[in-house]
């Protein structure tokens, strides 16, 4: 498999992992350094003020570690992607199965995917893994079939939402995609944009994921 051009990835930034989430942490929490700042200018001056400063090293202490696991966090998930879009094989995940979590992080669903990954040097594995989908890209997993990197020695993997193909509406009844027949030959471009603008018409798609994705098809012919 020949991998879609796409621009050479960047490295992780450890700046740019880390200080987003603990500037939030610090912000929502930002009555630990009023606390703190607050019990350093009294200094235990005022009667029944003397709670004030340890009061205030604890919360914005707890901010700062919160912040920092929830920076490696990002970091670590950064590098991996990183890593893969450097040197990851493009493979296949045949989509076994996917069951809704309940969950929404950042407003988006967390599924709890099954697939088997397979392609040309990658040996066929199954893995199962509870993954953040936007609802804008949910009905690919209907297609059965989605783009991977792949890891082949780790096994680390990464959807590869970037060489996925056009998104088809989703009916109400649709069959699993684990029951779904043989993803059918590619469409022409002009297939392709007639089905994106049916999905404007229907509201299904944004009018920015609309140009976006319109634009892509564009520049493949």
């Amino acid at each position: 498999m020949t991998p879609a051009p796409r621009d050479a990835p960047r490295p992780p930034s450890v700046i740019g992992s880390y200080l987003p989430p603990v500037l939030f942490l610090l912000l929502c929490g930002v009555v630990g350094p009023i606390f703190l700042v607050m019990g350093l200018a009294i200094g235990g001056e005022e009667p029944g003020s003397g709670w004030l400063l340890p009061t205030g090293i604890g919360i914005t202490v707890l901010d700062l570690v919160i912040g920092v696991l929830v920076g490696r966090g990002r970091y670590r998930s950064a590098k991996k992607l990183y890593r893969l879009r450097s040197n990851g094989r493009p493979a296949r995940a045949q989509v076994l199965s996917f069951d809704p979590t309940n969950v929404r992080i950042n407003d988006q669903p967390l599924l709890k995917l099954r697939l088997r990954i397979h392609g040309d040097d990658v040996a066929p594995f199954e893995v199962e893994s509870r993954t953040v989908i936007s609802d804008f890209r949910m009905p690919l997993l209907y297609t059965g079939d989605l783009p991977v990197l792949v890891d082949p020695e780790s096994r680390e993997w990464e959807i590869d939402w970037d060489s996925a193909g056009p998104i088809s509406p989703v009916l109400p009844g649709a069959p699993s995609a684990a029951v779904l027949p043989p993803t059918p030959a590619e469409k022409t471009p002009a297939e392709r944009l007639a089905e994106l603008d049916d999905l404007l018409r229907r509201d299904l798609v944004s009018r920015e994921e609309y140009d976006a994705t319109r634009a892509r098809i564009l520049g493949g012919i």
